[in-house]
Order: C-alpha cells, then sequence, then structure tokens
C-alpha cells in the first residue's frame, strides 16, 4: 500500500498558529524546529467572504520566513480552492 505524505516541500499548506491566525503559504522546507515558507498570507474574513492578505505586513512580499514549530497548531495541505485562490494572488497565475 502506498501512503502519500499530507505534505512536502513545495506545496501550498494552511498553518493553524497558536495566536489564532490562519496562514496559506507554500512550504519551502521543514526542519527540526521551524517550518521555512515562502510568501505567507493571513486568512482574513471579509463582507464577499475570505480574503488573504499578508502575513507579515512589513516584510518583503518574496522573503522566506521561519515559523517556530512550537507556534504552530497545525499544519495541512491547502484545500483546492484556497490553494488556487493563493496561487493567483502569489504568482498572477490562474489555474
Amino acid at each position: 500500500m502506498i501512503i502519500d505524505a499530507p505534505y512536502k516541500n513545495g506545496d501550498v499548506v494552511t498553518i493553524k498558529m497558536i495566536g489564532g491566525d490562519e496562514v496559506v503559504a507554500k512550504l519551502d522546507e521543514s526542519i527540526d524546529d521551524a517550518y521555512i515558507l515562502a510568501k505567507p498570507l493571513v486568512v482574513m474574513m471579509g463582507q464577499q467572504g475570505f480574503g488573504l492578505a499578508p502575513f507579515v505586513l512589513t516584510s518583503n512580499p518574496d522573503a522566506r520566513i521561519t515559523v517556530s514549530k512550537t507556534a504552530v497548531i497545525c499544519i495541512t495541505k491547502t484545500f483546492g480552492s484556497v490553494a488556487t485562490e493563493y496561487t493567483k494572488q502569489t504568482t498572477g497565475l490562474i489555474v
């Protein structure tokens, strides 16, 4: 039986932070004590539904952000339509 990992480097993942933020990002790398994220965006709710905004407002939008695993409640591969919207916003590509 072949079992796929729930996520791998290069996947668009959703991370629930202990502070309550839900972050969508491309998982660049998972190291012993941290996740390295590319172009992380935080999920925001608005009148039209959910939206995505910069996770760290004052950083370079192309920066790789290191998040301590102790600050994370859970991590999972991002659901299809949300992953598509993330890719559209971060690359301009429509999948």
